[in-house]
């Protein structure tokens, strides 16, 4: 029986690239995967649109109410300079302090395309999301923003990237409830099938691509490529429709990474979660296509440590215990 692996999530307290990457190599390795370090602390330019903006090919421009997009093609603000000359260095933090051990593979979250399509504002100072020419260019921005950091990630690591593509809110694109650059209403909805077709089109790359969508999209999610979910709890329709989505996927080789709430006693919480694995699917083979996520938020130096300590003991213990069965 194959075994599921750990994956590092989520963003960390201060502005040290270094002290984060020394607590990851330090607490977890491979097969697990690490993050590469989103520390908000560091500014703007460094998480949230701005993270996602270091990777596009579009002129993106810092203002007080948000990120815009700016005419022409040159890209010459600070702020998104700014934002590619902090994704390098993150990178190139995690190569320091590696040194010659190897990295399979690192972790990444960006903000979707339609969640910058919600975020993002036009030159005119309206929502992307409005211009339907806008969005079908942001997705195609996208799909080569992710394709430029990858291969830099591979370039500098040698690793391959995990993206975990963030859409949690696009549920509010599909329904209208998206307000206007002045407030006063709601910009007008958008397909979730054209939603869809943004999704497939950023699929193409040389990573592994996780979406994240609320639960409303999760089953269009899944008609695309890999998804991230919470673990399902209990036993009702829902629950059984979202073991039923698992099963199908690892079963087709598709990873799935399922959010874990920390409790104590990690050994034995990773025999509850291969046993309940087991009971709902079809597929035991299907578990090395399984990621374990711990999400960290804007965790400390202590946090970060236990919580490393304790996904990598829960993963490991589950790898043991699934090849006893």
């Amino acid at each position: 029986m194959t075994a599921p692996v750990g994956l590092v999530d989520g963003t960390f307290a201060g502005t040290d690239l270094h002290a984060v990457y020394e607590l990851q190599s330090r607490e977890i390795g491979p097969p697990h995967i690490p993050a590469l370090a989103e520390l908000p602390d560091v500014g703007p330019h460094a998480t949230g649109v701005g993270k996602l903006a270091a990777n596009l090919s579009v002129p993106l421009e810092l203002r007080s109410y948000g990120w815009q997009l700016q005419h022409g093609a040159r890209i010459s603000a600070s702020d998104q300079l700014r934002a590619t000359s902090h994704r390098d260095s993150a990178i190139q933090a995690m190569a320091d302090i590696a040194a010659d051990d190897a990295i399979p593979g690192v972790s990444v979250r960006l903000l979707g395309p339609v969640t910058l399509m919600m975020l993002g504002w036009l030159p005119s100072g309206q929502r992307i999301l409005r211009d339907p020419g806008a969005r079908a260019d942001i997705a195609s921005a996208w799909a080569e923003g992710a394709a430029t950091l990858s291969a830099r990630i591979r370039a500098v690591l040698g690793a391959t990237a995990t993206i975990v593509i963030d859409e949690r809110q696009v549920h509010r694109a599909v329904t209208g409830r998206v307000p206007t650059a002045s407030g006063a209403g709601f910009e007008r909805s958008i397909d979730v099938t054209e939603v869809q077709s943004y999704w497939q089109a950023i699929q193409s790359q040389d990573a592994t691509m996780l979406l994240e969508t609320s639960g409303e999209l999760a089953g269009t999610a899944a008609q695309v490529g890999g998804i991230v979910l919470d673990w399902p709890h209990g036993r009702s329709t829902a629950t059984e429709l979202t073991w039923q989505r698992i099963d199908h996927l690892v079963q087709a080789g598709t990873p799935v990474a399922l959010h874990l709430n920390r409790r104590d006693n990690p050994k034995r919480y990773a025999e509850e979660l291969i046993e309940q694995y087991l009971d709902w699917t079809a597929s035991p083979n299907g578990l090395e296509h399984v990621h374990f996520v711990h999400r960290f938020d804007q965790a400390g130096a202590t946090e970060t440590g236990s919580g490393l300590q304790w996904l990598r003991m829960l993963a490991d213990h589950a790898a043991g215990y699934a090849a006893t069965l």
